[in-house]
């Protein structure tokens, strides 16, 4: 069976690319014949899937273009690549002009699928909620990665056919044990400084955690107070930067920029556990790499977090997203893994019995077949 991605942009890093790119290395394993069709930079993803195989058909067009021309451009090489395709993901909803152009120039045997990276929008007016259903109606499969996204898309009037499955996360390394206390507890965070992601709200409860942390811990030299570690870089980094000056925890704020995905594992081990305070996420492959490392997560209600950490091996969910609240469970799950209630194997094996690479592929598969 002959399987197209149809991506648009790829970043050069980013939890959907990284679930992409583990998909299609998985698909192809299993005999596949997997295409990419993209447009933006090279990046280590892109060339690691060349080495497994897959079939790259890139536009060389870079980011920050007006009127969606990336998209516009990458079509003739799109509907190319589409005709001889059996299946098609979409791993961003295109413009309903763009996907009408594909569909009339393939054949009616050619099955649409879209992946939902984010909880869907609800039109505001009549006329968006008409032109999005229409363009939701081009496909004959929509995967989505929690339930509530699947409620989101009945209550908007989608009828089609729903799927609900995780992104595939990468095949697991040896798990390392937790780093030791004598340099204090070290909290994460692994993903973009953007808007969604609220690192504000991160940076107001570290400073909240740390007060709670001297009070119950007064005995606590400087050297071993907790200290947080930002793993990934945005636009956002000048402003965090000077907002962790001005709250006095510079000293204790670690900003280690963007690291390669062959660090990503290393940046996770050395960390006791990681806060998450989006204001909005989908499933966040960052959060399901670091539970497959066995190290737990606290985080904001939003997206699949309630889903996610409704197993309390995992870590917490903050049902209300201040600085206080979230102080309070940072300190909770501290405390869990001091009692050594929650220890990086236990994680890592609740992880294992719903997100294991080869549970995950196989559901794909089940799905991929079931369209004929």
């Amino acid at each position: 069976m002959k399987i197209l991605f149809y991506f648009g942009g790829f970043a050069p890093i980013g939890g959907i690319e990284t679930f992409c790119k583990n998909l299609l290395c998985y698909l192809e394993t299993k005999k596949y014949d997997c295409r990419l069709v993209c447009w933006g930079q090279k990046s280590s993803m892109i060339q690691k899937m060349g080495k497994s195989n897959i079939k790259i058909i890139r536009s060389p067009w870079q980011w920050g273009c007006k009127w969606n021309a990336p998209d516009w451009l990458l079509l003739p090489l799109g509907i190319q690549q589409s005709k001889n395709a059996d299946v098609i993901f979409f791993g961003k909803l295109f413009s309903n002009k763009i996907l009408k152009k594909i569909k009339s120039q393939i054949s009616d045997r050619t099955k649409f699928v879209y992946m939902t990276p984010y909880k869907p929008v609800v039109p505001e007016t009549i006329i968006e909620k008409t032109h999005l259903l229409e363009t939701l109606d081009l496909f004959d499969l929509i995967l989505v990665q929690v339930s509530a996204f699947q409620d989101d898309l009945r209550q908007i009037g989608y009828k089609g056919r729903i799927e609900l499955v995780p992104y595939m996360s990468h095949h697991l390394s040896p798990i390392q044990p937790l780093p030791t206390m004598e340099s204090g507890l070290k909290i994460g965070y692994l993903g973009r400084l953007v808007e969604d992601k609220n690192i504000p709200l991160l940076l107001e409860s570290f400073t909240c955690f740390q007060q709670k942390y001297l009070q119950l811990s007064v005995t606590e030299t400087p050297q071993k107070l907790p200290s947080l570690h930002i793993f990934g870089d945005g636009h956002l980094r000048g402003q965090l930067e000077q907002m962790a000056e001005k709250r006095g925890i510079k000293s204790f704020v670690v900003f280690h920029g963007s690291i390669p995905n062959s660090q990503v594992s290393e940046a996770i081990a050395s960390c006791h556990l990681f806060a998450f305070t989006s204001r909005v996420e989908g499933q966040p492959l960052a959060a399901l790499e670091i539970l497959s490392y066995g190290r737990p997560i606290v985080a904001s209600n939003v997206g699949a977090f309630p889903e996610m950490l409704l197993e309390s091996r995992f870590g917490k969910l903050v049902e209300s997203a201040t600085p206080e609240n979230f102080a309070h469970a940072i300190l909770e799950v501290a405390n869990l893994l001091k009692e050594q209630v929650i220890l990086p194997e236990t994680v890592r094996a609740a992880y294992l019995e719903q997100h294991s690479a080869n549970q995950v592929g196989e559901k794909y598969e089940k799905l991929i077949n079931s369209l004929y």
